[in-house]
């Protein structure tokens, strides 16, 4: 998409002109989050039930506004506070109403 709207010229220049900062980022992408992260959530996933481990993804964009903020230094306005502040209690209503402990799924 991005070389259709912007065109090979602006890619290139854009390549050209990146900062390790904006590398380093790309290498988180492809590292950080794609195999430790998904490798994590499906360890989680072989270990316990998808029911009680789904919920902890809510916890993915408050990170990401969060990791934002401190690394690349985006704007926190108060929205983005109470977005957040939402979504955690959201979490903790509905791990406070799971009447089943986080236990492992049997092998057998």
């Amino acid at each position: 998409m991005s070389y259709y709207l912007e065109g090979p010229t602006l890619i290139n220049q854009s390549l050209a002109s990146a900062t390790w900062h904006a590398w380093a980022i790309v290498l988180w992408q492809t590292i950080g989050n794609t195999l430790i992260g998904y490798g994590l959530w499906n360890l989680l996933l072989q270990r316990h039930a998808a029911a009680l481990v789904a919920p902890w993804a809510l916890l993915v964009p408050v990170f990401g506004m969060a990791a934002s903020g401190v690394f690349l230094y985006e704007a926190m306005p108060w929205w983005k506070w109470v977005a957040a502040i939402l979504i955690i209690a959201g979490l903790v209503i509905n791990l406070r109403s799971t009447k089943t402990p986080l236990q492992p799924i049997n092998a057998n």
